[in-house]
């Protein structure tokens, strides 16, 4: 089995430094021509089943990359991105954004903190690594995602943790090994 993460194609607010979260932004030409290269990288691997963000970000990427080949895409909302609350549209460089960036145990004013994110992201690749152990597996999802996703396969500093991020359209590979099993613990969301 073999593990592949990408990140939706460029969006409006990605350009602006915009704080986008669960805001439904569309991907601008850059993005749309982003997801079609992806669609280049990906046509000699071969894809049995790709899940994606619900966001239609996430969703165009996949169904772009993925173009002419018979592959489902099945939208799971646990990768769906990190619920930024108060700071959805606001920008994103800020120190108050920032400051809640690096509390990993803090949830962003009316939204999510990255403990209730680990809890459903991890769970999600525990059910991937256990149903579909045979398969080679495309996730397409979010930056914000993609940090969690890589703490899944390698430790990580929390420096490196709250500076991790893929490009839009960049490509990972993730090979699954033992890992603690989330599979039983029941998300409370906030």
């Amino acid at each position: 089995m073999s593990f592949y993460y990408t990140r939706h194609g460029e969006t409006s607010w990605n350009k602006e430094g915009k704080v986008q979260g669960r805001i439904d932004v569309p991907l601008n030409e850059k993005g749309l021509e982003e997801a079609k290269e992806l669609q280049e990288k990906l046509k000699d691997i071969p894809i049995d089943i790709c899940f994606c963000s619900p966001l239609i970000r996430a969703k165009k990427t996949a169904e772009i990359a993925l173009d002419g080949r018979d592959i489902p895409i099945i939208e799971d909302n646990r990768i769906i991105e990190q619920y930024y609350g108060d700071f959805e549209g606001k920008e994103r460089f800020t120190d108050a954004v920032q400051a809640y960036r690096q509390a990993f145990f803090k949830s962003y004013p009316n939204g999510e903190g990255y403990k209730y994110v680990i809890l459903r992201v991890y769970q999600f690749l525990n059910e991937i690594r256990e149903k579909y152990k045979d398969k080679n597996v495309l996730v397409v999802a979010h930056g914000g995602i993609s940090r969690v996703v890589n703490s899944y396969f390698m430790d990580m500093e929390n420096e490196e943790f709250t500076h991790f991020v893929i490009d839009n359209c960049e490509l990972k590979k993730y090979e699954f090994d033992q890992k603690v099993d989330f599979s039983d613990i029941e998300i409370v969301k906030p």
